[in-house]
């Protein structure tokens, strides 16, 4: 009589050995080998699409996308590639194929709108199609510029006047010795020159209080739509701090994003980041303003809120409290993708 190959010594004895080599008991070990395989279909040609590339593809989740990635892989559904994986010759009509899209992430600040940057193609045996997200690995620098409309001259021609404002941060004593201290961030904005135009100075002013600073004391700067957003990632050359000032909460523009008052990076130290989001706010400061073309050079000393408070009391600047503003979900980088690094 033959044995039954089921349960035959050969069979208990690979049973044994799986059952030790994966730490699984030995009944789970031998039904596992007398269940037949099951061979899996093999991919049919052309694009072989994961779930999270299918929902990309379909738009799912993303922000101001500006392409139709159907129609993109429907006109390239029978063509020729070399693989970027192995070099040989892909044809998406024949071979299953994999897709590799390089994409901008969207950040309402630094990146409005969500781009695809590169395509690349891979046999589906090679590589499954993925999702690279590319991130800014800079931010832009000191001083930003912000171009305010100054109307039509004589000769009817549009005035644009532009001012570069610079950003210093001062964590400095409250009211009172045991108080919390306060943050406080000084933009100060410079014109390349106002001798020929003294009005500059008054039209920076202008645009000031018409934007919601009081003309006295301090205000309120969330209830006329300003809000600011705090970056202090850490240290690293790839993580520097910095600061997006939003003259508007509107939802950002496909092309310009938000409208900044100021957006750049700025030099903060870890017990001021802490502050300004223990508080939700910042005391923001603006100047020179009036008949005044510079501030002080002794106002990086100050250390006390009254010296700052002074300086809006002389009306140098223009104060307020700017309230914090992180981004909402749909402004976060995708943490479990894979991604790359592109410059600003």
């Amino acid at each position: 009589m033959s044995k039954n190959p089921n349960t035959s010594n050969d069979l208990a004895g690979r049973a044994r050995a799986l059952a030790r080599k994966a730490g699984i008991p030995y009944t789970a070990a031998l039904e596992s080998l007398r269940t037949p395989r099951v061979e899996q279909p093999a991919p049919a040609p052309g694009f072989v699409l994961t779930p999270e590339v299918e929902r990309f593809v379909d738009g799912t989740d993303q922000i101001n996308v500006e392409y139709d990635l159907r129609v993109f892989l429907a006109e390239r559904a029978a063509r020729r590639y070399d693989c970027h994986e192995c070099g040989e010759t892909v044809h998406t009509a024949t071979d299953p194929t994999s897709v590799q899209f390089t994409v901008s992430v969207f950040d309402p600040d630094l990146n409005p709108g969500t781009h695809v940057m590169m395509t690349q193609y891979a046999h589906a045996a090679c590589r499954p199609s993925e999702i690279r997200w590319a991130v800014p690995a800079e931010v832009p620098r000191q001083p930003h510029t912000v171009a305010l409309d100054a109307g039509t001259d004589e000769d009817g021609e549009r005035q644009i006047v532009r001012y570069d404002i610079t950003a210093i941060a001062h964590l400095v004593q409250g009211d009172t010795p045991d108080g919390p201290q306060l943050p406080v961030l000084l933009l100060e904005a410079g014109v390349e020159n106002y001798e020929p135009h003294p009005g500059l100075v008054e039209f920076f002013d202008i645009n000031l209080i018409e934007d919601g600073f009081p003309t006295g004391g301090i205000g309120d700067m969330g209830l006329h739509g300003w809000s600011l957003r705090l970056e202090h990632p850490g240290t690293g050359p790839l993580a520097p701090s910095w600061v997006a000032v939003r003259a508007a909460t509107a939802p950002p523009e496909e092309e310009s994003g938000h409208g900044h008052f100021f957006l750049g990076d700025v030099d903060l130290t870890d017990a001021w980041a802490s502050a300004a989001r223990e508080r939700g706010q910042v005391l923001l400061l603006v100047g020179p303003v009036g008949p005044h073309t510079e501030l002080p050079d002794y106002v990086h000393l100050f250390n006390q809120a009254e010296d700052f408070l002074g300086l809006v009391d002389e009306g140098l600047v223009r104060g307020g409290w700017c309230p914090l503003d992180a981004p909402a979900a749909g402004h976060v980088r995708p943490a479990a993708s894979a991604r790359a690094l592109t410059l600003a």
